[in-house]
């Protein structure tokens, strides 16, 4: 009887094999990942170096993977198996946690990469007679930490060796800054509003309420008189968002609803993106049909994004910025003649110059917790300017 069923077994496995080989052969590559929004791995080509050299296998076994007949599904059913029989408390670095909310992991933080980061921001604060701010997002984690499933480590406490507590984190950045650098405690203002809903809970970005608070809380250090909640006109653009988050495990969650602010009494302005198309909106419908619907706001991320404004201030803003930024920079239009976005993972230039070539009256950089300690291009801001430059 066991032999029998051994065979049956043998003989089911063989045709599951040349099924999905057969399927595989026939369906054509798909380029693009719309759930996972990434792109997918092609056929590669076998040379005699890359098979020799064991990256032929290598890519293929990527291949295989990626284009595997029904991926979504099989992606699906994976993360069902192992959250619920298995038992697992994360999927690719993810928690499933209470109240349908999905949370990222901060892992150990490279501390020498920090500090590099604390340098270049010291050099970069130190060539300019502009005044500098800094503002650092926490994630999702840190606020909704008492979400995550029983036993999973959110958070370690923080030794000489190890630091992987996001308020730890931030709050050694900001102690190891000279004072000139003024930083913007976003951490509390956060926590102080954990009860509603100031982050996606399945994508990695705030959302525009939550950009709103940062918003009260930067005018008020900047000395600028903020515009009050009930000024705009708040307006749900979709209520079908699964962002980041899902896409590394298709977890089955609800999706998240993204809402846009808009001034009832609107300061008008218009923008160009890398010096392209002059537009009149900071949104793009087309993303709303598609899987990246954060890219709604400014149409993704571009490298230098130009916002003239009629609101007769004479100042000029320059944000560095990751795409938390996106949501935010449209509260500012009142308060600014022209405010510049930039991106330092696209800018390949010396940015101390770029920047002083802006002629900026206030510089605000911006970044989420993980989004900071994983960047290596922040170092593009402690480059030495050129008319500092010696023989």
């Amino acid at each position: 009887m066991q032999k029998k069923s051994e065979i049956i077994l043998s003989i089911l496995f063989v045709i599951f094999v040349f099924v999905f080989g057969i399927l595989l052969i026939a369906m054509p590559d798909v380029s693009f990942s719309e759930s996972e929004n990434r792109i997918l791995a092609q056929m590669p080509k076998a040379t005699l170096k890359s098979v020799f050299d064991g990256s032929f296998e290598a890519d293929f076994e990527t291949y295989i993977t990626d284009q595997f007949p029904f991926r979504d599904f099989w992606v699906k059913s994976n993360t069902v198996v192992s959250m619920s029989l298995l038992n697992k408390k994360d999927i690719n670095g993810v928690y499933i946690a209470d109240d349908g909310y999905l949370l990222e992991k901060f892992e150990n933080i490279d501390q020498k990469r920090l500090e590099n980061q604390i340098t270049a921001l010291t050099k970069f604060e130190g060539w300019t007679d502009v005044p500098v701010s800094l503002a650092i997002v926490p994630t999702s984690l840190s606020i909704y930490k008492e979400k995550l499933p029983a036993f999973a480590p959110a958070e370690t406490e923080t030794t000489d060796e190890v630091l992987s507590n996001q308020k730890d984190y931030i709050d050694r950045f900001y102690s190891s800054l000279p004072e000139s650098v003024n930083t913007i405690d976003l951490y509390s203002v956060l926590e102080a509003h954990k009860d509603e809903y100031i982050y996606y809970r399945t994508d990695h970005h705030w959302t525009t309420l939550a950009a709103f608070y940062a918003y009260e809380e930067i005018c008020k250090e900047f000395g600028l008189e903020s515009a009050n909640i009930s000024e705009f006109e708040q307006v749900d653009v979709s209520d079908s968002f699964y962002g980041t988050f899902y896409s590394k495990g298709n977890f089955p969650v609800e999706p998240d609803t993204i809402t846009r602010f808009d001034y009832k009494e609107p300061v008008k302005y218009t923008l160009s993106s890398d010096g392209g198309e002059v537009k009149d909106t900071f949104y793009n419908e087309e993303y709303l049909s598609k899987k990246d619907k954060y890219a709604y706001f400014m149409s993704g991320n571009p490298a230098h994004m130009t916002v003239n404004t009629e609101a007769e201030t004479g100042k000029t803003l320059v944000l560095i910025k990751d795409s938390y930024t996106h949501c935010l920079l449209p509260f500012f239009v009142p308060h600014y003649d022209t405010i510049h976005m930039i991106d330092p993972r696209y800018v390949n230039q010396n940015l101390t110059d770029y920047v002083a070539s802006l002629s900026p009256d206030q510089i605000l950089i911006i970044y989420n917790a993980k989004t900071l300690s994983d960047d290596v291009n922040f170092i593009k801001l402690g480059y030495t300017p050129r008319n500092q430059v010696t023989e």
